[in-house]
This record gives structure tokens, C-alpha cells and sequence, in this order.
């Protein structure tokens, strides 16, 4: 017999000759280029993973008590109204904000721009911190230094309180300077609202 015809005989019978041990150069070139590619893709999302890990309470802190501020000066709670349901303004500044409601009780929003402090005061009563659950070390402000703008009936800016048909609220809440890099929280959020006269 021949040693091809041996070599048919046994891959035939399920035999198969030794192969050589070991890996060649391009499987091991291959295996540490897979590994390099996993280490690089890893070491660059590593960091945005335990970023996000402790900005994101931190936003959605921030989100939370932004949008329960804005409510409560627009649309009020069970302690009053908001400002959709004023009958006239009766003080309009940048950061602060007074008007009688439809009942007939004054109210007024104030933003103390010193400690970043929303206040609400109803009627003749003290002033009280918006929202309730307000964090020690979240602050408010006001977009481009102004938490209230007020437009006319023709939709121009102004000062005039007889004139206001429109009242535009610009809220920022932010931890610290909002800075994601330092993993703060940053939330701006703002409203428009038609403002009523009545005769």
C-alpha cells in the first residue's frame, strides 16, 4: 500500500494525521489586537459610565425641583394660585413678581438673587421657600440674570405694569455651578404665560 493511499485510509476511518502544536503569528497577532481594541474601548468608556453614575441623580434633582418651582408660580398648589389665574400685576421686576389672584388675595414670587433662594408670600403672610422639599445645596437663578419678562398686548418688552399682557418665567436650578464635569446638575426650564385684565 502507498503512503497516499494510507493517508485516505485514514481520514476515511476518522483518523486524522497530528497536527503541529501552537498557535501561528497571525492568531496571536489577531488575539492581542482584540484584546488592545476591547482595553482602549473600555479605558474610554470607564470614566463616562462612573460620570454618569453621580451627575445623573444630581440632573434629575435639579429637573425635579425646577419643574415643581415653575408649577407652582404658573399654575399654584393647594395653598393658592399661580400667575394664570391673576386678575392684575401690581409689581413687576426682574426677580420678583406681585399680582392679586382671582379671589382677590395678593401674592408674590421673589427670587433672592444673594442666596439663590425662591420665596412665595401669600397675602399678608411670611414669605415660605418654593418648593417644599428645596435641597440645602441647589440654587436658583434667573435666565440672563432675570427670572420674569413682560411683554405688551403688540408682544414688545416692557416695564409698565398697566401694559403686561405676557409673562415669560425663565428658572434655572442648578447643584453647585451645574458643571457636569465636576458631576453637577443643571436644570432651565421656562414658561409663558397669558396674564388676564379684568375690568
Amino acid at each position: 500500500m502507498s503512503a497516499r493511499a494510507g493517508q485516505v485510509a485514514q481520514y476515511r476511518f476518522g483518523k486524522c494525521p497530528p497536527s503541529p502544536a501552537g498557535f501561528t503569528l497571525i492568531e496571536i497577532i489577531m488575539t492581542v489586537l482584540i484584546i488592545s481594541l476591547l482595553t482602549v474601548g473600555a479605558a474610554y468608556l470607564m470614566p463616562q459610565v462612573l460620570k454618569n453614575t453621580f451627575y445623573l441623580p444630581n440632573q434629575v434633582q435639579a429637573d425635579m425641583v425646577a419643574a415643581s418651582a415653575l408649577e407652582i408660580m404658573a399654575e399654584g398648589d393647594k395653598a393658592a394660585f399661580g400667575l394664570r389665574f391673576s386678575q392684575n400685576i401690581t409689581t413687576a421686576g426682574p426677580n420678583t413678581l406681585a399680582f392679586t389672584d382671582q379671589k382677590g388675595v395678593a401674592m408674590q414670587f421673589r427670587l433672592d438673587t444673594g442666596t439663590g433662594m425662591l420665596y412665595r408670600q401669600i397675602g399678608a403672610g411670611t414669605e415660605a421657600l418654593i418648593p417644599y422639599f428645596m435641597p440645602t445645596d441647589m440654587k436658583f437663578a434667573g435666565g440672563g440674570g432675570s427670572l420674569f419678562t413682560y411683554y405688551d398686548a403688540a408682544n414688545v418688552s416692557t416695564g409698565v405694569v398697566a401694559n403686561i399682557r405676557r409673562v415669560d418665567i425663565n428658572l434655572i436650578a442648578q447643584v453647585g455651578t451645574g458643571s457636569f464635569d465636576k458631576m453637577e446638575g443643571m436644570s432651565q426650564q421656562n414658561t409663558s404665560i397669558k396674564v388676564n385684565k379684568y375690568s
